[in-house]
This record gives C-alpha cells, structure tokens and sequence, in this order.
C-alpha cells in the first residue's frame, strides 16, 4: 500500500523561517507538526466567497473543535499554579495540626474525667462506712443523730 508524502524544499531563510514559527505554533497548541500542516492545508481548500463566509467560520469552529477535543484527550492533567498547590498543601498542614489539637485535648479531658471519676470512687467508698448500714440494707441509727453524714457514732455498726 502506498502513502502519500509530501517533499518541500525549503530553499530561503524566510522558508525556514516559517517553518520555525508553524512547529512553535503546532507546540503550543499541542499537536504534532503534521497534524497542525493537515489543519492549516484543510482551513486553506475552505473557499471563501461571500455566500460561503458562514460556513467557512463554521468550518473553523469545526476545526477547532476537532483541535479541543484532541488536546483533552491528551491532556487530563488539572490546571493548577504553583501558588493554589502550595496554598493547598498549607491548608492540609494546617488542618492535620488542628485535628491532631483536638484529638490531644480530647484525650486530655478524657484522662482529667477519668481522674474525677476515680476521686468520687474513693470518696463514696470512704463514706460507704459512715453510713452505719448492715448488710441486709437496714438502718441502725438515733432519731437524734443525722446517719447520713455520720454524726451520730454512739449508733455506729460496723458492715459485716
């Protein structure tokens, strides 16, 4: 099967030239020389009378289109400054030490709850005694005396 090829010689500076710049402009709009040639050569074989102008424009955003959709295709990086993904990654530093923060003092009032619990423990253990209460949950105590908080002692019985 036989390709068809196109040889130009390109004899003077102003050539070459040309060449330069149409191989800068296929790079900027990310495509290869050959298909930015092939592009150029199509919008050129559009004829353009006044009747066919429209369809001309229409041709080209057709093109252009065609362009767009080859260069997403090939390009699905996100579009991001230096500066957004920096400031990004500032935001996570900031966000990881704030909930590392949070955690820490949580953990913190956990451990001072704790402590307060364990206090109270004690304490309702110490007065458990005073209580002058028997085994069976009956009260021995005197009418004259608050067993509550233990004022009373001549009523005082130990728990067995």
């Amino acid at each position: 099967m036989e390709y068809p090829q196109i040889n130009i010689k390109l004899l003077s500076e102003e050539d070459r030239e040309l060449v330069k710049q149409a191989k800068q402009r296929a790079e900027e709009l990310r495509l290869t020389f050959k298909e930015f040639v092939l592009d150029c050569i199509r919008n050129a074989l559009v004829e353009e009378s006044p009747d066919s102008a429209d369809s001309a424009t229409a041709a080209e955003i057709e093109a252009l289109k065609a362009q767009i959709a080859t260069l997403s295709e090939k390009v699905s990086i996100p579009s991001a400054t230096k500066t957004e993904v920096h400031t990004l990654q500032e935001r996570l530093n900031q966000l990881r030490v704030g909930i590392s923060n949070e955690i820490k003092k949580d953990r913190e009032q956990l451990a001072s709850l704790a402590l307060a619990l364990s206090r109270l423990e004690s304490q309702i253990e110490q007065l458990v005694p005073s209580l002058n209460l028997q085994v069976d949950g009956e009260v021995n105590s005197n009418s004259d005396g608050d067993w509550l908080f233990g004022e009373d002692s001549s009523a005082e019985l130990p728990l067995t």
